[in-house]
């Protein structure tokens, strides 16, 4: 057997909270408005992925027990991905957002230009209104700031019943919605394997992705949301992420969703569902998690062959062996988790196995 001494190495000079740190501003700095030019947006995905890219490590591992399920994957070379509902964080993906703060963006006189911005871009459905609503629509735009506030006011009641509901609905959607596949920047750590690998008697997938690209690219559906980017680092952080703007078009989908004729939504931010999907508490931090999030039920699985197997150090033999013989065919490097009696380090090492058993 050969020690790997390289495993961790990231192809990359930034250290790891560097990447994130630099992620998290680019994040932020992007906004796709889909009522910009789309030449304009165009240049901003462009820009915002080829960013992504150069942050992207050499390898990342997927930890797995060692099941029927996880092992016929293998086999098929799939990156199955799971919804975050089945997470073990109760707080993964959950909406963070203030009802209040919702119903002040109302009240604010300064956001009607989006219900006249809307009307602009939905004639079609300026058309089938009944003249009564357009025109009681028309009164709103042409109120004054106060007449409107009030006018707001007497109605929060209503607001609040309707908003309560569809906050409801959104964190269903976040649960049930999405497809995640998450992956580590290391193969060696203990939490890790006793976590998510079956306290040791699972194994670890190595791949890299550097070269992988989302299918959304060249993809023609109409997806509730758009998929920008394959791979996206979690942003860790001592204070949950406000979710008020996915939610915000979220809330317009709800209410226009049963509309008789096709209606365009103008969003605020694109990217702010991948921004909610991927903040999560600081007490996380040592996963070094990035995420695969495929866009709608069309992308579950990932075709991704990887590139080495890291076998745990309590896995049985008989799995080990069966495990080592599916390498082999796949062409792949077995490894095998290695703690060494010597060493006053908690430090597991991998170890290449070259032989066909145990």
């Amino acid at each position: 057997m050969q020690v790997l001494n390289n495993c961790l190495i990231y192809n990359t000079n930034m250290e790891e909270n560097s990447v994130r740190d630099r992620f998290k501003e680019i994040l932020d700095s992007t906004v796709i408005r889909n009522y910009d030019s789309p030449d304009e947006n165009n240049a901003k995905i462009k820009d915002f992925c080829q960013k992504v890219q150069e942050l992207k490590p050499k390898r990342l591992f997927r930890y797995r027990n060692f099941s029927d399920y996880t092992v016929d994957a293998l086999k098929k070379d799939l990156v199955v991905s799971s919804k975050p509902a089945d997470f073990n964080d109760p707080f993964d993906c959950l909406i963070q957002v203030d009802p209040d703060a919702i119903i002040n963006d109302i009240i604010n006189t300064q956001n009607r230009w989006k219900l006249q911005k809307w009307l602009d871009y939905n004639p079609n459905l300026v058309e089938i209104i009944p003249k009564k609503n357009l025109k009681k629509i028309n009164a709103l735009l042409a109120m004054k700031d106060t007449t409107y506030s009030n006018f707001i006011q007497k109605r929060i009641p209503r607001f609040r019943l309707h908003i309560l509901q569809a906050i409801k609905q959104a964190k269903e959607f976040l649960r049930t919605y999405p497809h995640i596949a998450c992956f580590s920047e290391t193969p060696s750590s203990p939490p890790m394997w006793a976590h998510y690998a079956d306290s040791h008697k699972g194994f670890v997938l190595e791949y890299e992705f550097q070269d992988y690209f989302t299918p959304c690219l060249n993809c023609k559906n109409e997806c509730v949301f758009r998929h920008y980017e394959l791979l996206y680092p979690v942003i860790y952080t001592k204070t949950r992420f406000n979710a008020k703007d996915f939610f915000s078009s979220y809330w317009s989908q709800i209410i226009l969703m049963n509309a008789p004729v096709e209606v365009f939504i103008p969003k605020d931010d694109d990217l702010a569902i991948y921004k909610v999907l991927i903040h999560k508490s600081k007490d996380w931090e040592y996963e070094k998690e990035w995420r695969i999030i495929s866009n709608c039920e069309a992308y579950p699985m990932i075709k991704q062959r990887p590139t080495a197997i890291y076998l745990g150090a309590k896995m049985k033999n008989a799995n080990k062996n069966y495990l080592i013989k599916i390498a082999r065919k796949l062409k792949i490097k077995t490894y095998i988790m290695d703690i060494d009696i010597t060493n006053t380090e908690y430090k597991m090492t991998p170890k290449e196995c070259k032989s066909y058993r145990v």
